[in-house]
């Protein structure tokens, strides 16, 4: 998944920016282009109540699954990617 490439709040204090998040559901913008899987991450990961957010297993099956949908052309590679460095890092 690309991003906007901007940084997240970056017109709000640190403060603001937590206060947005924990009390008004703040959440970055989901380009539109995101593979439907990855959204449904996020939102999974951003549950208001930490029960129901993913835990770190479920949440790398979730991008190994993308990645191989994706495929090795396919617009999702910077996930490969780093799936590539995690593997190279723990040899």
């Amino acid at each position: 998944m690309s991003t906007t490439d901007q940084i997240p709040y970056a017109h709000s204090t640190p403060l603001q920016a937590a206060i947005g998040v924990v009390q008004q559901g703040l959440r970055p913008r989901i380009p539109e282009h995101a593979h439907p899987k990855l959204v449904e991450l996020l939102q999974k990961c951003w549950q208001q109540d930490p029960t129901r957010r993913p835990d770190f297993s479920e949440i790398l099956d979730i991008l190994k699954r993308v990645t191989k949908e994706a495929g090795p052309d396919g617009e999702d590679k910077s996930i490969g990617g780093f799936f590539r460095a995690r593997k190279k890092g723990h040899h």
